[in-house]
């Protein structure tokens, strides 16, 4: 008998422990709220604001997002720790599909041109302006 309530008070321990494990300790962003560390750039805090409040398509993650501006032009937004950083990574791209805003770099190669003989597609100035307000705005 002393081993059954032994057993029951080890399984007890080991599911306290695995509840406990994964929780949110150490995290210092906080998407739900907007708050983020400013010393690092949260891409979710970003393309969540793209998507709501620009009208652009794009799939959140922390430092990579994939998407589509409200004009159809498809793009790759690499945000880095620093604008320096940026600008070093986005100096070794075309600068014809290539465009650095604040901390990120934003990739629009392989975009097909609007109609014959025309140069692909490209994110305007408009659709710039508002992803530096959304980084400017993840920044705190």
């Amino acid at each position: 008998m002393p081993k059954h309530p032994t057993s029951i008070l080890i399984l007890l321990a080991v599911a306290a422990l695995l509840a406990g494990c994964g929780g949110g300790g150490g995290s210092s962003s906080n998407s739900a709220t907007g708050t983020i560390d400013s010393s690092k750039l949260n891409g979710v805090t970003v393309g969540d604001c793209l998507n709501q409040e620009e009208n652009f398509l794009v799939q959140p993650s922390q430092t990579v997002l994939d998407g589509m501006s409200p004009a159809g032009v498809n793009f790759t937004l690499t945000l880095y720790p620093t604008a320096a950083a940026a600008k070093a990574a986005g100096s070794k791209k075309n600068p014809k599909t290539t465009a650095i805003v604040e901390d990120g770099v934003i990739d629009f190669h392989g975009n097909p041109s609007p109609y014959a003989g025309a140069p692909p597609a490209k994110i305007s100035p408009v659709e710039l302006a508002a992803i530096k307000r959304c980084i400017d705005k993840a920044k705190g």
